[in-house]
C-alpha cells in the first residue's frame, strides 16, 4: 500500500517535470541588440496560444532588465513575447512561470533564464556629452556711447518700416462710398443724381411721393456740399435762415417755395399734374446750375 502510493507520486511528479520543462524557446535576435531593440522571445508548447493565456497576469510577469511590450502570434501557432531593454551591458532575461488554460486545465511554462548582452547606442570611441563644461564670462569694453549708432539706426528702420506698410495699406485700400462722393465736384454730383433719378420711372410706377423725396434730397444734398451747411436734416425754415448769407434773397425765397411745395406732396398727398412734375424738375436743374 505505501508502496503504491510512492509510485503514484513519482508519476506525478514526472508528469509535473514533463509538462514544466516540455517547450521549446527561442531569442531573436540574440546578438547585437543595442539599448532600445525589439527582441522576441518564442515560445512553442502544448496548447500553448495567444488566446490561451491569462492576460491579466501577464503584467505580473518579471523579465529582469526587459520589458514586456506585447504578446503576438506566430506564423506557426505559437506565441511570440516582445521585450525591450534600456540597459546597456550584461544583463539577464530572467526565467519566468508563464501561466495558461489547455482543456479547461490550468497549466504553465517556465522559461529558462539567458545572459543577454545589450550594446549602447553611443560610440564608446568618444567621451560622454551630455555635460560639458561653462564657458567662460564674455565682457563688453564698450561704453554706452559705442551703442547709440546702432540704436538709432533700428529707430530708423522701424520707422521706415512703418511709412511703408501705411503707405502700401493706404494705396491698397479701396475708398469708401462718402470718399467717391467727395472726390466728384458738387454740381457734377447733383446733375448725374437728376439722370439717375430718371431712370428709376417712379412717375410711370406711381410713386410720386417717393419721386418728390429723392428730388429733394438731391437740392438739399447739393447745398449742403456747395455752402458747407447741414441741409438735410434741417426743416425748410431752417435751411432759409443759414442761407441768408450765402445766397441772394431772390434765390433762397425760390428754393424755399421750391422746397415747401416738394413737402406738401411729400406729406400733405398733393397731387401734381404731369406739367408740375415736368416743370419741378427742370426748376432743379436750373437751381442747381444757377447757385
Amino acid at each position: 500500500m505505501f508502496l503504491s502510493k510512492v509510485v503514484s507520486s513519482i508519476i506525478l511528479l514526472l508528469i509535473f517535470v514533463v509538462n514544466l520543462y516540455s517547450f521549446e524557446q527561442t531569442l531573436s535576435p540574440n546578438e547585437n541588440i543595442t539599448v532600445g531593440d525589439k527582441v522576441v522571445l518564442n515560445i512553442k508548447a502544448e496548447g500553448l496560444t495567444v488566446n490561451s493565456l491569462d492576460i491579466s497576469k501577464l503584467k505580473e510577469l518579471n523579465f529582469g532588465d526587459f520589458e514586456l511590450l506585447d504578446v503576438q502570434p506566430a506564423q506557426d501557432g505559437t506565441v511570440n513575447f516582445i521585450l525591450s531593454a534600456y540597459k546597456a551591458g550584461k544583463i539577464e532575461l530572467l526565467s519566468v512561470e508563464i501561466p495558461y488554460i489547455y482543456n479547461d486545465e490550468k497549466k504553465f511554462v517556465r522559461t529558462k533564464a539567458l545572459p543577454i548582452e545589450i550594446k549602447s547606442v553611443l560610440n564608446p570611441q568618444q567621451p560622454p556629452m551630455d555635460v560639458q563644461d561653462i564657458k567662460g564670462i564674455i565682457k563688453f569694453n564698450h561704453g554706452i556711447l559705442w551703442y547709440i549708432p546702432f540704436i538709432l539706426a533700428l529707430i530708423a528702420l522701424i520707422l521706415i518700416s512703418y511709412f511703408i506698410y501705411k503707405f502700401i495699406k493706404k494705396k491698397n485700400r479701396k475708398p469708401t462710398q462718402e470718399e467717391i462722393i467727395q472726390s466728384i465736384p458738387p454740381k457734377e454730383y447733383a446733375l448725374k443724381q437728376l439722370d439717375e433719378l430718371i431712370t428709376l420711372n417712379l412717375i410711370e410706377k406711381g410713386h410720386i411721393k417717393e419721386y418728390y423725396d429723392k428730388l429733394s434730397d438731391i437740392i438739399r444734398f447739393y447745398i449742403s456740399r456747395a455752402y458747407s451747411v447741414d441741409g438735410m436734416e434741417k426743416t425748410t425754415t431752417e435751411l432759409y435762415s443759414m442761407l441768408k448769407n450765402k445766397i441772394t434773397p431772390e434765390q433762397n425765397r425760390e428754393l424755399k417755395n421750391y422746397l415747401i411745395n416738394c413737402d406738401f406732396v411729400k406729406f400733405a398727398k398733393l397731387i401734381p399734374t404731369q406739367e408740375d412734375i415736368k416743370n419741378d424738375f427742370d426748376i432743379a436743374k436750373d437751381f442747381i446750375e444757377k447757385l
